[in-house]
């Protein structure tokens, strides 16, 4: 597929709503830009200055639309990530011969959105925040008309519920305890202990036996990330599913640090005397397990 032309030009993204300004001083803008990939496609979308939510009341996605056979049509291509200083982006493979598994291509749309999804009203409309045109000739997909369509993918539906999961916490996190359980975090996450372990929101088989043996998980936050923490010793044995569920940062709880750090012990000594968190990370846009992102001192 040849995306030289539209690759030189990307195409600009206007202000639709100024409601949902970060500075509303300064002009709302963005961006597409579609880049060849052999015979596929990739989508790169930036937006600037757009209002950031710390408790995840409104996420952003990035919207295609177009009209054919004078009915209009919308395919929602994914969902952008958010810094809090109102910037953001998102980068998404595509199909262009066949965008949503219905046949419509690249070609049957003119008109990117990025808008605004309410996370707690699902009956609420979405908000276009940023609109712009463009054209895709329909020669430029003959190379990949012929292919069958990609294989429908379903995990996104899991990252969703993990998202609204964590997210119902979050609305309600005022009811829970707050707790310093780190005197270092290197999260630099804020913390809530959680005794109803039903609320538990990640698909985490190995969670649930430590969660019954001490009483409890920890649930904190930070602008980009949620965290859960399970109890346990940095033992291979107490590590949720041995860190294929993304459990694989460890941090002592809090006084228990200089005795973890005492090599005059030895190291199967301190672990069966040191307790901790083991901790997952979830994006806060997209629902995906991640790496821990670390900040250090």
């Amino acid at each position: 597929m040849d995306f030289a032309n539209v690759k030189k030009s990307p195409v600009l993204l206007k202000a639709e709503n100024k409601r949902f300004a970060f500075d509303h001083s300064i002009d709302m803008r963005g961006y597409i830009k579609l880049e060849k990939d052999d015979d596929k496609g990739l989508i790169v979308a930036v937006m600037d200055n757009i209002k950031f939510f710390p408790h995840g009341e409104y996420v952003y996605k990035l919207i295609l639309a177009g009209r054919k056979k004078e009915k209009w049509h919308y395919h929602m291509v994914g969902s952008m990530s958010q810094t809090a200083d109102g910037k953001g982006e998102g980068s998404f493979r595509i199909n262009p011969a066949d965008m949503d598994g219905r046949g419509n291509a690249l070609s049957d749309f003119s008109t990117a959105i990025i808008a605004a999804m309410s996370t707690v009203n699902c009956s609420e409309s979405l908000h276009p925040v940023l609109k712009g045109d463009f054209v895709i000739p329909r020669s430029s997909e003959k190379s990949t008309v012929s292919r069958k369509p990609a294989a429908k993918d379903y995990s996104p539906f899991y990252n969703t519920y993990l998202l609204e999961r964590c997210i119902e916490i979050a609305k309600k996190q005022k009811q829970y305890i707050d707790v310093i359980p780190f005197k270092h975090d290197l999260a630099k996450a804020s913390w809530k202990k959680i005794t109803d372990c039903e609320l538990f929101p990640m698909i985490a088989p190995g969670a649930a036996a430590p969660m019954k043996k001490y009483g409890h998980f920890l649930y904190g936050w930070r602008d980009s990330h949620y965290f859960l923490g399970i109890p346990g010793r940095f033992f291979p044995e107490e590590q949720p599913d041995g860190g294929k569920s993304g459990f694989v940062f460890w941090q002592p709880l809090l006084g228990m640090e200089e005795e973890s750090q005492d090599k005059t012990i030895p190291v199967e000594e301190r672990r069966k005397n040191i307790y901790g968190y083991w901790i997952a990370a979830i994006n806060r846009y997209n629902g995906h397990i991640e790496e821990i992102p670390l900040i250090e001192e």
